[in-house]
C-alpha cells in the first residue's frame, strides 16, 4: 500500500515542477519585455548612427525611425502594415508584419546576445555581424509621422547649368593656356551636402589616371566644385531639409575647334535668352 501511495505521489511532484518551470519562463519573458520597452515605450538608437527602433509594450509594437525621428518603412507598401515583436525565454527576438487582410508574417528574427537597461545587441539570422542598439538619450519625444517619398526633392545646383559649365570651362582654359592640365578630362565628383546645401566633402569618384602629373589643377578644380552653391535635399510639404550625397560629371576636350564650338554655343544661348527678356519687357 505504501508503494502505491509513493507511485501516485510522483505525478504530483512532476506536475508541480512543470508549473514552477512554466512560471519561471514567464517571469524571464516579462523581464525581457520590461527591459525592451521600459514598461511603456523605449527608443533604441543604432550605435552606428542616429536611426533606431522604438519598442512599445502595448501591443508589443515595433517601429523603426530615421535620424529626424520620423517613422520609417522599408517600402511604401509597408506603411499599410502593422508590426509587432515577440521574445521567448531563450532570448529569441522575432518581428512580424500583418494587416487586417493578411495573417502575421515573420519579417526577421535574431538572438539577443546582450540585454541591459541601456544596451541591446542582436544577431539577426542571415545577417552578417551584430546589430548594436543603445538607449536613446531622448525618451520623451514621440515619433513623427513618416515622410511621403513623393514629396522628397533631390539636391540641385544653386546656379544655372549654363553658368556652371561656363565657370568650369573658364577655369579649365586658364590652366590649359599654361599647359598645366590634361588635353581631355572626364571626371566624376562626389559631394556630400549638409542640410543647408553646403558641400562639406568633395572627392573624385575615381582618381584621375594623370593626377600626379596635374595635381595642382585637379586640387583647384575640386575646390571649385566644392565651393559651388546648392539647394539641399528637401521635403516640399514639411519644408525640412536633409543631408545628401550627389555625383556630378564634368568632361572637357582641349582641341581648339571643339573648345571654340562649345564656347560659341554657350554665348549664343545666353544672347538668345537676353533677347527674349528684352522683348518681353
Amino acid at each position: 500500500m505504501c508503494i502505491c501511495i509513493f507511485l501516485s505521489f510522483i505525478p504530483l511532484v512532476l506536475w508541480g515542477q512543470g508549473k514552477v518551470n512554466k512560471q519561471s519562463r514567464g517571469q524571464k519573458v516579462a523581464e525581457y519585455i520590461s527591459l525592451l520597452t521600459a514598461d511603456s515605450i523605449k527608443y533604441w538608437d543604432y550605435k552606428s548612427g542616429r536611426r533606431g527602433v522604438a519598442l512599445q509594450k502595448q501591443g508589443l509594437e515595433y517601429m523603426e525611425y530615421d535620424e529626424r525621428r520620423h517613422r520609417e518603412y522599408v517600402t511604401r507598401a509597408c506603411m499599410w502594415l502593422s508590426t509587432f515583436f515577440s521574445v521567448d525565454q531563450r532570448r529569441t527576438l522575432k518581428v512580424f508584419r500583418y494587416s487586417s487582410r493578411y495573417p502575421a508574417e515573420l519579417d526577421w528574427k535574431g538572438k539577443i546576445l546582450k540585454l541591459t537597461e541601456d544596451t541591446l545587441i542582436v544577431k539577426r539570422k542571415g545577417v552578417r555581424g551584430r546589430t548594436i542598439y543603445i538607449k536613446s538619450k531622448d525618451q520623451s519625444f514621440p515619433l513623427k509621422p513618416a515622410l511621403n517619398p513623393y514629396n522628397r526633392r533631390a539636391a540641385d545646383y544653386g546656379v544655372s547649368v549654363d553658368s556652371l559649365l561656363e565657370m568650369a570651362y573658364s577655369l579649365y582654359c586658364t590652366y590649359r593656356e599654361k599647359k598645366a592640365c590634361p588635353d581631355t578630362m572626364l571626371l566624376l565628383v562626389k559631394l556630400k551636402l549638409n542640410e543647408e546645401g553646403k558641400a562639406v566633402m568633395a572627392k573624385y569618384e575615381r582618381t584621375p589616371p594623370d593626377s600626379a602629373t596635374y595635381a595642382d589643377f585637379y586640387n583647384v578644380f575640386l575646390s571649385f566644385v566644392k565651393s559651388l552653391p546648392f539647394t539641399p535635399e528637401r521635403d516640399i510639404e514639411t519644408k525640412e531639409t536633409f543631408e545628401s550625397s550627389i555625383i556630378l560629371p564634368f568632361s572637357f576636350f582641349a582641341k581648339e575647334s571643339w573648345a571654340e564650338i562649345f564656347r560659341r554655343e554657350l554665348q549664343q544661348k545666353r544672347q538668345a535668352i537676353s533677347k527674349e527678356k528684352s522683348t518681353a519687357k
